[in-house]
């Protein structure tokens, strides 16, 4: 399909699509089995719950509901699946099987659902990386980089339930992709994970750092939390091979300086991240 055949994205429609967001069938047939069991352990759960956006998504936005009489916002995962209790879990778990709401892929980016939750998962591990390093609490950051891109997965959503499926990567691949997202589309996935997680609720420091990935140098607020995403996300693009002799990115530089880190101290930060991430892979492997 062309991109004059797609049609700017309508939020308020996005929003009601979005109810549910799509979960990875490999971790939901995992949770679906181990949640049978009540003497499961809580962070068994949570640990699973942990690598999927779209169902971490989900129990969070249950348990800062007004059903629960949520007085202030949890922003653990482990808390909040011990709030709910698993009843609430299976009935996450079974609105999604009810909506068919899995994804295999995401076509509107040309990449498979594990590349997408995998990078989400890698971006949140960076952020408690950092957070432990400058001393704060890691569950806000963490939420923060697994959620950051949940723009992508309501868009790809919008796309289909539309029939206007296009991979917007294959458009102008001169462009960089935020560019064609804001021309086709007339929002950004920044601009969708920002209205999708201040409609649901969650914390300020979460949709705003969100919110900010589009210009970060020129956040008004929340300085330390945009820092720490988008500082992030570079890193876990770094991963694979960082060339240290290449100049950093201005936006870098800036995160480095608001989050009072020595530039010297990047390559250590990148292989701190990424031992963490082998980490966690190896684990998920043996929950899986």
């Amino acid at each position: 399909m062309s991109s004059d055949q797609i049609e700017k994205i309508s939020i308020p429609l996005l929003l009601e699509y979005a109810v549910c967001l799509p979960a990875s069938p490999k971790i939901f047939a995992r949770l679906t089995k181990i949640i049978e069991n009540e003497d499961t352990p809580l962070d068994l759960v949570a640990s699973l719950v942990k690598m999927d956006p779209g169902v971490a998504a989900q129990i969070l936005r249950a348990t800062n509901s007004a059903f629960y009489g949520a007085s202030f916002k949890i922003n653990d995962l482990e808390t909040a699946i011990s709030r709910i209790g698993y009843n609430e879990v299976h009935a996450v778990l079974d609105m999604v099987v009810s909506e068919e709401y899995f994804y295999q892929a995401l076509p509107a980016y040309g990449i498979t659902a594990s590349e997408f939750s995998d990078k989400s998962v890698e971006v949140a591990i960076v952020c408690e990386v950092l957070a432990k390093r400058i001393g704060i609490d890691f569950n806000l950051p963490y939420i923060t980089g697994l959620l950051h891109s949940i723009g992508q997965l309501a868009i790809n959503l919008y796309l289909e339930r539309m029939e206007t499926m296009s991979d917007l990567t294959a458009i102008d691949p001169s462009k960089p992709i935020i560019e064609t997202e804001a021309e086709v589309l007339g929002v950004t996935r920044w601009k969708v994970g920002y209205e999708l997680l201040k409609h649901w609720q969650f914390e300020p420091e979460v949709w705003q750092a969100v919110k900010n990935q589009a210009n970060p140098e020129a956040s008004p607020s929340y300085v330390r939390s945009t820092a720490i995403l988008t500082l992030s996300i570079w890193i876990a693009d770094q991963i694979a091979g960082y060339d240290f002799e290449a100049a950093l990115p201005k936006s870098i530089k800036w995160a480095l300086a608001r989050l009072e880190i020595d530039a010297l101290d990047v390559t250590a930060l990148i292989d701190e991240s990424r031992f963490e991430i082998n980490d966690r892979q190896n684990m998920l492997a043996l929950l899986l």
